[in-house]
């Protein structure tokens, strides 16, 4: 799908929002499936220089079968889960509460991020993921983006 979409804009000499359109098929091909998930690529870790998912929508074998991690740091033995509306259901929550332990039993760490931390505090999202890293092992420094009110510049100040 992403390479028809793909060979169809090469094709047109003139296309609106080209870099938006070309940016949002890479992160499809890498494995991102929502609009929340791009958002934590493009809002919380790479303005802010954060490191990259090793794999998106990662499959695990779980004891109640196959399961899918939505941003996994294998490197970091972290796992970012992404949740949106259709996660406020009870069944829901009490299955993500499942793989949060499942989490925990091996090891990584879940944390669950929602849309408010995505798209409406990406920055401060991006200093406390920065310190979840960096307890992990992450040797790295994150970098404050273009807003000036950017929350990353507190960095030295809170580590």
């Amino acid at each position: 799908m992403a390479s028809r979409l793909r060979d169809e804009m090469q094709r047109r000499g003139r296309l609106r929002r080209r870099v938006l359109l070309t940016d949002l098929l890479a992160d499809l091909e890498r494995g991102t499936h929502s609009v929340l998930e791009h958002g934590y690529l493009t809002r919380v870790v790479r303005p802010h220089r954060l490191p990259e998912p090793t794999s998106q929508q990662a499959p695990v074998v779980a004891a109640d079968g196959r399961q899918y991690r939505d941003a996994e740091h294998a490197d970091l033995d972290a796992v970012v889960e992404l949740d949106s509306r259709l996660h406020d259901e009870t069944e829901a929550r009490d299955d993500d509460a499942d793989r949060d332990l499942d989490d925990l039993a091996r090891g990584r760490v879940a944390p669950r991020l929602r849309y408010r931390q995505v798209f409406s505090t990406p920055c401060r999202t991006a200093l406390r993921m920065a310190a979840v890293f960096r307890d992990r092992g992450w040797e790295g420094t994150p970098v404050p983006c273009a807003s000036p009110a950017c929350e990353v510049r507190q960095w030295g100040d809170s580590s």
